[in-house]
């Protein structure tokens, strides 16, 4: 009976130091995030690993948890690469961000081995989509698309359909007081990129057929569009008629803005997930 219970007990105590490593890992991920004053970060990485943990829990009973010596070996590098970066190497965005990556993928590489990386495929995807630097990616994403000229679009639309006399040049909305430039910072695509993981989080967190993998993702960046065109014409009326009003409105207490069209998104998902 000793004989038989002693690979059960082994194999529950890995498990349980496993998840404390996990554990460890998901921490140090936070503290660097925090450090590094990434609040979208965090907050993302909190849904996603979420996501992470509840997908794990519903398929771990059918989880192969046997790996070689080698596997072993090349997940404790790529976990002590981890621990070591945090010591030794500068925090940057793009390494705080990638770290979660590595240490999923050097966790699955202890428990079930180079054979065994298939079982958590979509976990790795999600991890590697929340390493994608959106940051970075404003600037590009909105010179390819022209993303401010169109929120100029329809936020000088909504002026003038609510009675407004303006006119718009280029990026520029033309009050007669005043006329505001929409920047790229001022555009939103930040949010859309922020929105764009949620919907791929959402996608591969619940089952859906190919019309609602088309649709969740564009109605992901309507979304952002609408919520954040009505902010512009507001900020373009606040910087025209009570300026005081509209510096404290392009600070951060602005946020309210970002997490509107969070709301909405969350409210729309769940009817499509209820609608399966």
């Amino acid at each position: 009976m000793r004989s038989f219970l002693a690979p059960v007990q082994n194999f529950q105590v890995a498990k349980f130091w496993l998840l404390v490593l996990a554990g460890g890992l998901i921490a140090l991920h936070f503290h660097s995030s925090w450090e590094a004053k990434l609040t979208n970060l965090v907050v993302t990485s909190i849904l996603f690993i979420g996501a992470i943990a509840f997908k794990l829990k519903q398929k771990h009973s059918s989880l192969s948890l046997e790996s070689n010596l080698f596997s072993k070996v090349i997940g404790a590098t790529l976990i002590a690469s981890v621990f070591l970066s945090q010591a030794f190497l500068p925090s940057y965005d793009f390494l705080i961000r990638l770290l979660p990556f590595i240490s999923g993928l050097g966790l699955a590489l202890i428990a079930s081995g180079i054979k065994g990386l298939k079982q958590y495929w979509q976990e790795l995807m999600l991890l590697l989509v929340l390493a994608v630097p959106v940051e970075l990616l404003i600037d590009p994403v909105n010179q390819m698309f022209r993303i401010t000229k169109i929120l100029a679009k329809i936020s000088t639309f909504i002026l003038w359909y609510v009675g407004f006399q303006v006119t718009r040049q280029g990026d520029l909305i033309i009050l007669p007081e005043r006329a505001t430039w929409v920047g790229p910072n001022c555009s939103g695509v930040l949010t859309m990129l922020w929105m764009l993981q949620l919907a791929i989080l959402f996608l591969t967190t619940y089952p859906t057929n190919w019309v609602k993998k088309v649709l969740v993702p564009a109605v992901a960046v309507l979304i952002v569009i609408g919520v954040n065109s009505i902010r512009i014409a507001i900020m373009a009326l606040l910087a025209a008629y009570n300026y005081p009003a509209f510096e404290y409105w392009h600070s951060d207490n602005a946020q309210i803005f970002s997490t509107i069209p969070l709301m909405i998104f969350w409210w729309v998902c769940k009817i499509l997930n209820g609608n399966r």
